[in-house]
């Protein structure tokens, strides 16, 4: 095995003498490395984008488990005091909620998640309190006063210190009406921008003045791992304890469609890599025709047939090899550096945007001022781009590269192997 190699090295240092075969290594090892890239930025953000999303779902909307407990509020504390005695559980609270109408400055929109919560909640609960960033004023609840998320704040015209009006509507009986003015205690983002958009928290001293008793106290559970959620669900349903779900129920179709997208992305980008790979077949077959006298003279002097074909297959196998190693050092940076890689991108941009607007300033007049130019904008969805690195896909995708390498290298390796030396020195 070390001469193969011997000869398979030298084989690929002089290749770099021949431009057709040299070329088309480069070309290999070129697109096999961009296709492995393209795989790990494709999964990773796509992976990145479901775990920051189901992040901030677990804290803010769908919780790890939601028990609508449909009962009074001592019932509900009793429930979470019971839960918190539970190993599994690192934080329970109780919660009400309910669709309510926001007016302010002549301006009116709809909030779906109108949550009362315990006035102390971001204190005890770490998880909500680091998901919801303060953007402005504080994080308070106290009675008659109100959070807002900055997109419904700007939406409403309103900043901090501001009254607004909430119109809420029974839950069950839609003919309770309670209409209250709030005080805008401080604005928040959780960098989900769709879901900013529907939150808004008061205290339990303001929700019992607009809720009364006509919308029940639920209850929701954080667990130390979220992963457990299933398992926590069925061993309270063994207890008789009826009535909960889990994130993973709560955002279903949401987390298949995400999957579904990520996987269709990863079959296109893995075919991708399987076509360049195909180029090796010809890489191959070029060194083959280009060394057919030296096939020869190794033959002419004893060197089995099988030992020639692991050559050709080696140097097959190592075109890929190096294309692999490139692809995954330069996704794994491209991936550790995404945002401030768009970023550097979209300041080059608008550098080029403003020179150019400079220069046609001067001889154009009242030429309009180009917008600064957000290549990815935080107005979209969430406020960056997730990744999340899944190293068990970079080896799935590795491994499935190697293997197309060296089914793309067996025909001309078994077409080297079975070069007769009588017809090399006959036909040269």
């Amino acid at each position: 095995m070390k001469i193969e190699n011997f000869i398979v090295l030298n084989l690929i240092k002089e290749s770099r003498k021949n431009k057709d075969i040299s070329s088309s290594s480069i070309i290999v090892i070129t697109v096999i490395a961009a296709g492995i890239i393209f795989f790990i930025s494709a999964v990773s953000i796509m992976n990145g984008y479901i775990y920051g999303l189901m992040k901030i779902s677990f804290e803010i909307k769908s919780f790890h488990v939601d028990f609508q407990a449909d009962q009074s509020i001592d019932y509900a504390k009793r429930t979470v005091t019971r839960f918190m005695k539970d190993d599994r559980v690192l934080f329970a609270s109780i919660y009400r909620e309910s669709r309510t109408l926001l007016s302010a400055n002549g301006k009116t929109t709809g909030v779906v998640y109108f949550r009362e919560l315990p006035e102390d909640i971001f204190i005890k609960d770490t998880g909500l309190d680091k998901t919801l960033k303060l953007v402005d004023g504080q994080k308070s609840i106290a009675l008659n006063e109100i959070m807002l998320s900055q997109k419904t704040a700007q939406k409403l015209r309103c900043k901090v210190g501001d009254h607004i009006f909430i119109l809420a509507l029974g839950e069950k009986d839609k003919s309770k009406i309670k209409l209250k003015r709030l005080k805008i205690s401080g604005l928040f983002s959780t960098g989900f921008v769709e879901l900013d958009e529907q939150l808004a928290y008061v205290g339990t001293e303001t929700g019992k003045t607009i809720f009364d008793d006509f919308i029940k106290y639920d209850v929701y559970i954080k667990l130390k791992d979220y992963m457990k959620s299933t398992d926590f669900v069925t061993s309270q349903m063994m207890l008789g304890i009826t009535g909960m779900s889990t994130w993973e129920e709560t955002n279903y179709n949401d987390l298949t469609a995400l999957r579904f997208e990520r996987n269709i992305i990863a079959f296109i980008v893995i075919l991708v890599i399987f076509v360049a790979i195909l180029n090796i077949l010809t890489t191959i077959y070029i060194t083959v025709l280009e060394k057919r006298q030296d096939i020869g003279i190794l033959k002419a002097v004893g060197y089995p047939p099988d030992k020639i074909t692991l050559i050709f297959l080696l140097n097959g196998i190592y075109l890929g090899v190096i294309g692999i190693i490139i692809g995954i050092f330069g996704g794994l940076f491209v991936m550790s550096n995404l945002n401030e890689i768009i970023k550097f991108f979209g300041d080059i941009v608008n550098f080029l945007n403003s020179i150019s607007y400079n220069i046609l300033s001067l001889f154009v007049n009242n030429i309009e001022k180009p917008e600064i130019i957000e290549i990815f904008s935080k107005d979209f969805y969430l406020d960056k781009i997730y990744t999340e690195i899944s190293f068990s896909e970079i080896v799935l995708v590795s491994m499935l590269t190697l293997v197309f390498s060296i089914i793309a290298s067996i025909l001309p390796a078994i077409k080297a192997g079975n070069i007769k030396p009588v017809e090399v020195i006959r036909n040269g």
